[in-house]
C-alpha cells in the first residue's frame, strides 16, 4: 500500500525518503572524520545560511568535537563549496529526563461502602457491573485492619 505512493516521483513521501538519505550521507561524511569513540555521538548535521550546525549528543563529547571543528569545517566545505561554509556551531540536544513516577496508592473502601456496592450488585442487571461492584467491595478491611494500613 505504501510503495505507489513511495514511487510517485513527485510524492511528498518520496521528497521525505530522498532528504532523509541526504541527511544521513551528511552525517556518515562528518563521522568520518572523527576519532572513532566520537562518531557516534555526532547525531546529525545541518545547514543553516554559511554555518554548519553539528549536533551532538552530550555536553561531555561537544568539548572534544570542538578539537575537530576546522578539519570537519573544511570537508565540507569541499564537498559541498556551493555552500560557502564560513564556521560552525555545535548543538547540544538535551537529554530527556525520565517521567517520575508517582507511587500508586490504594484506598480501601469503608464497611458502609462496602454493603452498599452489595446492594446494588444485587439489584443490578448487568453481570459485568455486577461481578466489579462485588469484587470492590471485598476490598474492605475490618474497622480494626484499617488503622494498620492507613496512609
Amino acid at each position: 500500500m505504501l510503495k505507489p505512493l513511495l514511487n510517485q516521483s513527485g510524492g511528498a513521501l518520496n521528497h521525505l525518503l530522498q532528504e532523509a538519505q541526504l541527511f544521513q550521507a551528511l552525517l556518515s561524511v562528518g563521522q568520518a572524520q572523527l576519532p572513532p569513540e566520537l562518531q557516534a555521538h555526532l547525531i546529525g548535521v545541518g545547514f543553516e545560511q554559511s554555518t554548519l550546525i553539528l549536533q551532538i549528543d552530550e555536553s561531555i563529547w561537544a568539548t572534544q568535537l570542538r578539537f575537530f571543528e576546522d578539519t570537519v569545517l573544511n570537508v565540507y566545505k569541499t564537498h559541498f563549496p556551493h555552500l560557502a561554509l564560513t564556521r560552525v556551531k555545535i548543538h547540544i540536544f538535551p537529554k530527556s529526563q525520565t517521567p517520575i513516577k508517582v507511587p500508586k496508592t490504594s484506598s480501601f473502601p469503608s464497611d458502609t461502602d462496602a454493603q452498599t456496592m452489595q446492594l446494588i450488585a444485587r439489584n443490578t442487571d448487568s453481570q459485568g457491573l455486577k461481578m466489579a461492584l462485588l469484587k470492590l467491595s471485598q476490598r474492605a478491611q475490618p474497622a480494626t485492619d484499617k488503622t494498620k494500613h492507613a496512609p
